[in-house]
């Protein structure tokens, strides 16, 4: 969507540090991120990060795999990757990337999908999933939609600047994702309930195979 990447533009020509991309005020919801992830690699796991922002993830994760290759438009966030040969850094928005078909044992969209519309979401669905591995999986996890599409636009007091952001519902992302030609779809809940602080969206992070 326009307006979010417009924000995302914004927010990497302020000035920058490595929790730049967090919002989720006075919780720190990386580690909860890492060792999810950590049960879906194993020493051989080649990594597609799509949005990788500051790499606050990927940092965790490169030396339990065997490779990440990190999709992050802004150099300002990047910066703060760690510069090693695992991982391989590429400025790019995730919907111009042309990955290598079959290369990828796992995908990972944390906290982006959100700020692309369904049109945008579904073109992105179906462009990764010729990068996955047969049997490879997908993860992606925002917040969702508890009983209907959520969209946020305008000027967002806590974070002192214009925001924008579509949490669909739930059971349509995961119609979505099938809809693509994933399956195994399982919805899970990745974090304790004191970090959902809205009524009408929760976060999930949704798993699904190749």
């Amino acid at each position: 969507m326009k307006e979010s990447f417009e924000f995302w533009t914004a927010l990497a020509n302020n000035n920058t540090d490595n929790l730049s991309t967090r919002f989720v005020a006075n919780k720190d919801i990386t580690l909860f991120d890492v060792n999810f992830i950590l049960k879906y690699v194993t020493p051989n796991t080649k990594i597609l990060d799509l949005g990788s922002g500051t790499g606050i993830i990927i940092n965790q994760l490169y030396s339990n795999v065997q490779h990440i290759t990190a999709v992050e438009p802004f150099a300002e966030f990047s910066q703060f990757i760690a510069n090693t040969e695992k991982i391989k850094i590429v400025h790019t928005k995730v919907e111009d990337f042309v990955p290598d078909d079959n290369y990828y044992d796992l995908l990972t969209f944390f906290g982006m999908l959100q700020y692309l519309n369904e049109e945008e979401t579904n073109i992105v669905y179906n462009k990764y999933h010729k990068a996955l591995k047969t049997g490879g999986k997908i993860v992606v996890k925002h917040q969702f939609g508890i009983n209907e599409d959520v969209f946020v636009s305008g000027f967002s007091k806590e974070l002192n600047r214009e925001y924008a952001s579509h949490y669909r519902h739930i059971d349509k992302e995961v119609s979505m994702l099938k809809n693509n030609a994933y399956h195994n779809v399982e919805i899970i809940d990745i974090y304790p309930p004191e970090y959902n602080r809205w009524e009408n969206t929760h976060f999930y992070a949704i798993v699904a195979e190749k």
